[in-house]
């Protein structure tokens, strides 16, 4: 329930008695409505200790009037709109502790930052951590997900608290329109890459860079947080078309910046090569040696569905039903459209222990 929030809190506060606090950066350009629902939440939902940092990213609506009002607030301005990756770095010049970028267009519910903590600080490598969602890209979208107040949201928090807590799915990248990032992680990582402009494949970027560095990526699936989705851009006059180019040009930049082709990024390039070893040392009976290479390529990329098809497939061969079906959920969970891996799992369901 709500208090559970509270509870947890008590476990994640370090042997010295002492919390890491939480740097909150949120760049803004407009949308005045949106930032104060933002804000409005985060001051009456957030029971741990945190810093508030509100970038006005040349703003001309009164949001740059309204963060100057906003209690406690480091507020910084600039004249014109620099884009999300520069705006988010002129906030992250202020950080301190773990840092958490943060879309305007979002409402956080009661005990949000806390329950992001303990997932973050659940294990030592563990170096950004992101929430579930109703609009979001990739493994992190709850879908059909109707929530028409507060309330709702608290409520569809409190329910994925209770289902999922502690559960953490680790996967190549997280949205960064939630994005809480260690702060030993970012004193090694560093500020978000400006080349990606307005923004758009800056957190692909940051991830990836973190993962670099030695860090695990993770969803924390007992956190919820609400998003708008998009509204920045719509505001700044991207239709659907010219949305998708800007995605086009910074995944360029992307794939030029990392040396990947053909869009495949290179680490799932490198776990299809280790999956195809695999198959190989299956066909030669080496079962053990294939299964060694499947984790391989699983530790290589780690929401790549495919791999977890393949693992599961080997493991049924092998006997272990239980095991295996486990894989096969990892897969819907990452890709729910595999009919695949729904038809082993009805297959599993119908054959007799």
């Amino acid at each position: 329930g709500r208090g559970s929030s509270g509870d947890r809190q008590l476990a994640i506060v370090s042997s010295d008695g002492v919390s890491t606090p939480v740097s909150i950066v949120i760049p803004a350009h407009n949308q005045f409505e949106y930032c104060q629902q933002c804000i409005e939440s985060i001051r009456a939902h957030t029971d741990y200790p945190y810093k508030l940092i509100l970038v006005d990213n040349g703003s001309t609506d009164g949001v740059a009037q309204y963060f100057d009002l906003v209690p406690g607030a480091t507020v910084v301005h600039s004249k014109t709109n620099i884009g999300f990756p520069a705006g988010v770095n002129l906030g992250l010049a202020h950080a301190t502790g773990h840092v958490l970028l943060l879309n305007s267009d979002t409402i956080v519910p009661v005990g949000w930052i806390a329950r992001l903590v303990a997932a973050l600080e659940s294990a030592p490598r563990i170096g950004i951590v992101g929430p579930m969602s109703n609009h979001v890209s990739g493994p992190q979208l709850i879908p059909d997900l109707q929530l028409a107040n507060v309330d709702q949201i608290n409520d569809i928090a409190d329910q994925r608290w209770e289902k999922y807590g502690g559960r953490l799915l680790e996967v190549e990248r997280v949205v960064g329109f939630c994005m809480l990032v260690r702060d030993t992680a970012f004193a090694a990582v560093g500020n978000l890459d400006e080349s990606f402009g307005i923004g758009n494949f800056e957190d692909d970027d940051y991830c990836l860079r973190v993962r670099k560095a030695g860090f695990r990526v993770c969803i924390a699936e007992d956190c919820f947080v609400f998003h708008y989705g998009s509204r920045t851009f719509s505001a700044l006059g991207f239709d659907n078309e010219s949305f998708n180019a800007l995605i086009a040009k910074n995944e360029a930049t992307f794939n030029a910046k990392w040396g990947t082709e053909s869009g495949a990024p290179r680490a799932v390039q490198v776990a299809e090569g280790l999956l195809a070893e695999a198959r190989q040392l299956e066909s030669e009976g080496k079962n053990a040696a294939a299964v060694g290479k499947i984790k391989d390529a699983i530790a290589m990329a780690p929401c790549h569905a495919p791999a977890f098809y393949q693992l599961g497939q080997l493991l049924l061969h092998l006997g272990n039903r239980q095991q295996a079906a486990e894989q096969f959920h990892r897969v819907l969970r990452l890709d729910p459209s595999c009919d695949d891996a729904q038809q082993q799992l009805a297959i599993l369901n119908t054959i007799p222990q």
